[in-house]
């Protein structure tokens, strides 16, 4: 897998739209104007969403190592469609918890539908949620671990 979690160049420019892109039994590929967890501001990330890599927030491809299942065709989530739909995303890897995304997004599943528009998501990041890509509360139930800050 190539390393697109590296900061943006400086002739990039940030995305019109914020898009969280949702890859079949794979990670999150996040394009947006990126704040992850105090690092430095990027454009495009790939987010784990399995429970295995050893590089969280970030993907390492552990997914095809331990046979990670989730479909990038999730149901979709009424939502409106947003008057602002770029901008600042922050995402913050909860502590043992989903990734907290907060600012204009828009998840979209594989191969292309909208699945979900708003100014505030729960990511799963254990693996485990029967609500993928959403959280669903099941890391408490399996332990699983991994930094992050408390939620505010």
């Amino acid at each position: 897998m190539a390393d697109d979690t590296r900061a943006h160049q400086d002739n990039e420019m940030p995305p019109a739209v914020n898009v969280v892109r949702v890859c079949e039994n794979g990670p999150f590929d996040v394009q947006a104007d990126l704040a992850i967890g105090g690092q430095e501001r990027r454009f495009r990330a790939t987010l784990c969403r399995c429970g295995a890599s050893n590089r969280k927030p970030f993907c390492d491809g552990s997914h095809k190592t331990v046979a990670f299942t989730a479909t990038g065709e999730p149901e979709a989530h009424e939502s409106a469609v947003l008057a602002v739909r770029g901008g600042p995303l922050a995402v913050t890897p909860i502590r043992n918890g989903p990734l907290m995304l907060k600012g204009p997004l828009e998840i979209i599943s594989g191969t292309g539908r909208t699945v979900m528009c708003g100014t505030e998501a729960f990511l799963c990041r254990c693996g485990a949620s029967a609500k993928k890509p959403f959280c669903d509360g099941t890391h408490k139930k399996i332990g699983f671990a991994a930094d992050g800050g408390s939620r505010s």
